[in-house]
Formats: C-alpha cells, sequence, structure tokens
C-alpha cells in the first residue's frame, strides 16, 4: 500500500501523487515496523474513500500502489498486508 509517484490515474482523477500523499505516513512501518502512526490510518481511510468503483480501486492497487511500493528498499510486505486491520478498515 505504499507509493511512489507514477503518474495519474484515469479512474475517478485520482492520481498517484494523491495516492502517495496520503500513504507517505505508511512507510515508516512498513519498513522498519513498530506503531502505526496515525497520519498512516488516516491517509488509507482517505484512499479507500477516494476509490468508488471495482475500477477505481483495480487501477490505484495495481499501477500505484503494488509498483510503488516494489520501489521502496527494505519494504515488509507482511507488514503492509496487516494496515487494513491495524487501522481497523478494508483493505483497498
Amino acid at each position: 500500500m505504499l507509493v511512489l509517484p507514477l503518474g495519474r490515474i484515469n479512474a475517478a482523477n485520482i492520481a498517484c501523487e494523491q495516492v502517495t500523499n496520503w500513504l507517505i505516513p505508511c512507510i515508516s512501518y512498513g519498513v522498519l515496523g513498530g506503531t502505526v502512526a496515525p497520519e498512516c490510518c488516516q491517509g488509507l481511510k482517505e484512499l479507500i474513500a477516494a476509490k468508488h468503483t471495482q475500477d477505481d480501486r483495480r487501477r490505484v492497487s495495481c499501477h500505484c500502489i503494488q509498483e510503488g511500493a516494489a520501489r521502496i528498499p527494505g519494504i515488509n510486505y507482511d507488514r503492509i498486508n496487516d494496515l487494513p486491520g491495524l487501522c481497523s478498515t478494508s483493505c483497498p
């Protein structure tokens, strides 16, 4: 669920830059573990609220989140997969 800017997503005009802004606070947890920052959970909730259709979810998840996370050295995907539960929200 962590991202780097990769351009615009056509669906619902959600830009990867916006996704990045929402999820930057999650990077430290994804790499180092520890406590999840409240800003991370807030960003995750804002991302989920912004995605209205299945197409939005597919484009955001596949394009921004997966490709962006792959570019973060030391990212722990098990931690990232735990974020929705730790933030009491559904998976984007």
